[in-house]
């Protein structure tokens, strides 16, 4: 190629115009030997842009990385909406039990009192036998209960008798 042509692509270069064969090309040409003296700069400039991009390429694969980080979280955005979707669906189960208790609660059947006697004189005289013979019940056992007032005036004889039993234990005490 010529010098001409190598200075139209050079300038394209500079100006970020070239296409990536011409800057393939670019490199290949300055890195032979034998160039120009005017040329020498830019000989300088891509062995080094050579050597910088040789040291700075990272030494692990960050592609692999990158894809890693992005399955994880797009793992944790799905999980995350299903979370959302479990709660809306609990949150649901829940009123529905709710309301369908409340409505067995409120539509059961109230319970009638019927009338067992048509006639009230009879009815009056049934429940009359009827609570005589609580009453029968409770006389019977409660007067079995009569023997406690007994225990009971045994338990004030026995407080007079602690009080004696103290009074004495005092004077014998004050006699020490």
């Amino acid at each position: 190629m010529e010098y001409n042509e190598i200075e139209k692509l050079l300038t394209r270069y500079l100006e970020g115009k070239s296409t990536l064969e011409e800057e393939a090309f670019l490199k290949e040409y300055f890195s032979q030997p034998g160039l120009p003296d005017d040329q020498s700069e830019m000989k300088e400039l891509f062995c080094y842009l050579a050597v910088a991009k040789v040291d700075s390429a990272p030494l692990y694969d960050v592609t692999s990385e990158l894809n890693a980080l992005i399955e994880n979280e797009s793992k944790k955005e799905s999980a995350s909406r299903f979370r959302v979707v479990y709660a809306w669906a609990g949150s649901a189960a829940a009123v529905l039990v709710i309301s369908f208790g409340l409505f067995q609660f409120l539509n059961k059947p109230e319970a009638v009192v019927k009338d067992t006697y048509k006639d009230p004189k009879l009815a009056y005289l049934e429940t009359k036998q009827a609570l005589m013979m609580i009453s029968r019940v409770m006389n019977h056992n409660t007067a079995k209960l009569k023997y406690l007032a007994k225990v009971d005036e045994s338990f004030e004889q026995a407080q007079k008798i602690a009080k004696i039993d103290k009074i004495v234990n005092s004077v014998k005490n004050s006699e020490k």
